[in-house]
C-alpha cells in the first residue's frame, strides 16, 4: 500500500513548517474558501493552528443554483464553528467581453487586495497545492513562456500565501477522507473547454503513473528555475538602469536608449523580457521597430511603443489619446478656472513697440484687440499650422521637426488658441505672427508662462 504510506505524512506538521519558515507571526488571517476539497482541508488545518481567522468566499453565480449551494455550505460551516464569514457576490454571466475565468480571477484578487490594503487581514491564505503548480507549468509551456512562466504558482506573493504549496493532491484527498472533512464538488472542473481541466484530466493520470521521484524532480526543477530567475532579475534591474534615459510613473512614460538595446545578446530574450510585461508579445514586431524610422508606433492593449530618433518611448495609450481642451472664457474669472499649466495674463495700454520686443524667457506680448474670447489651451493636432513671418505659413509638425522636438516634448507642449482655432501662442516657444504687437497696437496682452 505505497500510496497510503506516502499520504500518511503529517499534513499539520507540514503547514506548521510553512509558517515557521516565514519567520513572521500571523494574528489575523483571511482564508479563501470556495467549499471545494482544497480550501476545506486548508481551513481545517489552519483551525488547528490559529485561534482567530476569518473566511472569505466569492460567489460568481457561474453555476446558478450550485453556486448558491456552495455559498450556503461555507456559511453554515462557519456558523457552526463560530467563524466570521465574509461573502461577496459577483455576476459574471452579464460580462461578454472577457474570458469568464480570467475575469473571475481578476475580480477575486481585486477584492483580496482591497481587504489587505484596508488592513482587514495581515495575509490571505489560498488552497493552491503542488499539483496546481505543475498544471500552471504545463499551461505556460504550451502557450509559450520564459523562465518566470515555468515557476508555477508562487508560494507567497506579497500578502497572498499558499500553505499547501508543497503538498500533492492525493495527500490532501487522503487527509480529507481520514478526518471526515466534507466538501462541495464543482463539476465545472471536468469541463474540457478549459485548458487547465484538459491538462488535469489527461496529463495528470500519466504523471501519476510515475514514481514519487517525478514530483521530487519537478520540485527541484522549479527551485532551480526560481534561483535562475532571481539571478536574471538582479541582472535585469542593472540593465534597465543602463538603458533608461527617463522614466515617469504618472502618467507612465519610459524613454529608452535604442542603441544600447541593439547590442544585447540574445536580442530576442531581452526584448521579450523588457516589453512582455506591457503586453508586447510579438518579437518580430519589436525587432522591426528597433530598426524603423522615427515616428513608427507599436500598440499593445494599454501601451504604445514609439520610435523617436535614437530612442524608444513606452507610453500609456490613455495619455496619447487624452487631448483635453481647457476653456478660458475671459480674464476676469481666471483665478476660478483650472488650467494644466502655470500661466499669467496682464493687459496694458500700448506705449512704444520696442518696449514689447521679447526680452525675457517665457514672457510674450500679444496684440490684445486681435484675440477673440473664449480662448483655449490644448495639445497639437496633425493639421495645425501657424504664421511665423508675415504671410508665411508653417505646419506645427514641421516646426516641431525643425526645432528637434522629442516625442515627449511635443506631447507636453500646450497651445493657446483663439475661438476660431487659430494658434496665438506655442507656449514657451513663439507667437503666431498674426497676433504680434505692431505700431497699430492699442492694448497689450502680456503672457507669462
Amino acid at each position: 500500500m505505497k500510496y497510503y504510506s506516502y499520504c500518511k505524512k503529517n499534513l499539520l506538521l507540514e503547514i506548521k513548517k510553512f509558517f515557521s519558515y516565514s519567520n513572521k507571526k500571523y494574528n489575523n488571517i483571511g482564508v479563501a474558501v470556495s467549499g471545494g476539497l482544497d480550501s476545506m482541508v486548508l481551513l481545517h488545518l489552519l483551525l488547528n493552528i490559529f485561534n482567530e481567522l476569518e473566511v472569505i468566499h466569492c460567489n460568481f453565480n457561474l453555476r446558478r443554483n450550485e453556486s448558491n449551494k456552495d455559498e450556503l455550505f461555507v456559511y453554515n460551516f462557519c456558523k457552526k464553528n463560530g467563524i466570521i464569514c465574509n461573502i461577496k457576490k459577483f455576476n459574471l454571466l452579464k460580462e461578454k467581453k472577457f474570458s469568464i475565468q480570467m475575469l473571475a480571477r481578476k475580480l477575486r484578487y481585486n477584492w483580496f487586495n482591497e481587504l489587505l490594503n484596508n488592513n482587514k487581514y495581515e495575509c490571505i491564505a489560498l488552497g493552491h497545492h503542488f499539483d496546481d503548480s505543475i498544471e500552471t507549468f504545463f499551461i505556460n509551456l504550451i502557450r509559450g513562456t520564459g523562465i518566470k512562466g515555468l515557476l508555477g504558482i508562487p508560494k507567497c506573493n506579497n500578502k497572498i500565501i499558499r500553505p499547501l504549496f508543497n503538498l500533492k493532491k492525493e495527500d490532501i484527498l487522503y487527509y480529507a477522507n481520514k478526518n471526515k472533512i466534507e466538501w462541495r464538488l464543482d463539476y465545472s472542473n471536468y469541463d474540457t473547454k478549459y485548458i487547465r481541466n484538459r491538462i488535469r484530466l489527461n496529463l495528470n493520470p500519466i504523471l501519476n503513473s510515475f514514481s514519487d521521484s517525478f514530483y521530487k524532480g519537478m520540485k527541484n526543477t522549479i527551485n532551480f528555475l526560481n534561483d535562475e530567475n532571481i539571478s536574471i532579475e538582479n541582472n535585469f534591474n542593472k540593465i534597465c538602469d543602463e538603458i533608461t534615459i527617463y522614466k515617469k510613473i504618472n502618467p507612465f512614460i519610459w524613454k529608452i536608449n535604442n542603441k544600447i538595446i541593439k547590442k544585447f545578446n540574445p536580442l530576442n530574450f531581452y526584448l521579450f523580457r523588457l516589453f512582455n510585461p506591457y503586453g508586447f508579445y510579438d518579437i518580430d514586431s519589436l525587432v522591426r521597430i528597433l530598426n524603423s524610422e522615427s515616428g513608427k508606433k507599436l500598440y499593445s492593449k494599454k501601451y504604445c511603443l514609439i520610435k523617436d530618433k535614437n530612442y524608444l518611448i513606452l507610453i500609456e495609450k490613455e495619455f496619447l489619446l487624452k487631448k483635453n481642451i481647457f476653456n478660458i472664457p475671459n480674464l476676469k474669472f481666471l483665478n476660478n478656472i483650472y488650467l494644466p499649466i502655470k500661466i499669467k495674463f496682464f493687459v496694458k495700454k500700448f506705449y512704444k513697440k520696442y518696449e514689447y520686443e521679447k526680452k525675457e524667457k517665457n514672457i510674450f506680448f500679444i496684440d490684445f484687440d486681435k484675440i477673440k474670447f473664449p480662448l483655449f489651451l490644448r495639445k497639437w493636432n496633425k493639421n495645425d499650422y501657424f504664421f511665423y513671418d508675415k504671410n508665411k505659413k508653417k505646419t506645427l509638425s514641421k516646426y516641431y521637426k525643425d526645432n528637434k522636438f522629442s516625442f515627449i516634448k511635443k506631447e507636453n507642449t500646450w497651445l493657446l488658441v483663439n475661438n476660431n482655432n487659430n494658434i496665438i501662442l506655442i507656449i514657451k516657444n513663439c507667437i503666431d505672427n498674426r497676433f504680434k504687437v505692431t505700431n497699430k497696437t492699442k492694448n497689450i496682452l502680456i503672457i507669462n508662462t
